[in-house]
């Protein structure tokens, strides 16, 4: 399995790290694609979003230790957006840049699991929210983690919900928006 020459040209400058990361998310989601009986290059558009198959919804991401894809025919999907964290916890800086002082009280007493899996619930809502209507600035959206592993996302005229996990290190949060809703 081997990157398009359009995807190779896209990293062609980029650090050997920064081409490790990229080759190997897109050649998972290349598999992905092929399950579900599709193929192409998935090429980026002008704010870095994956460009995705015609008929495909996706998304992507990476840690150091884990590559990430999930692709879904876009007549059942509308949206989704997924997160991969495998970082020991985010920095006061951090926090407090990605979120609103209401969810940093509500975080306050958080364990650095749940701030992380806070911080991928909101990349994976953002990544589902701009694929729907390309507006999808972290800072808008409000997260709000439950114990059972599911997490809600509002922002001013949506409202997701996901799921979020915790393996070990890594702590992932995944959304699909259905084609019947939003």
């Amino acid at each position: 399995m081997r990157l398009f020459d359009g995807e190779r040209a896209l990293v062609g400058n980029a650090t050997a790290k920064r081409r490790k990361e990229f080759t190997e998310t897109r050649l998972l989601a290349h598999e992905a694609l092929r399950r579900i009986g599709h193929d192409g290059p998935i090429l980026k558009g002008s704010d870095g979003e994956p460009l995705w198959p015609s008929g495909i919804v996706g998304s992507l991401s990476h840690c150091p230790s884990l590559c990430v894809a999930a692709v879904a025919s876009a007549e059942r999907i509308r949206a989704v957006g997924v997160d991969v964290d495998d970082s020991d916890g985010l920095s006061d800086g951090i926090m407090r840049f990605v979120f609103s002082s209401e969810e940093l009280a509500s975080l306050r007493m958080a364990s650095s699991v749940e701030r992380r899996a806070a911080f991928c619930a909101k990349e994976a809502a953002s990544k589902a929210l701009y694929a729907l209507d390309g507006t999808g600035d972290f800072r808008k959206v409000s997260v709000s983690l439950k114990a059972d592993g599911t997490f809600a996302a509002v922002r001013r005229d949506v409202a997701l919900r996901g799921q979020w996990r915790f393996y070990d290190r890594l702590v992932s949060a995944m959304v699909a928006v259905p084609s019947e809703t939003v």
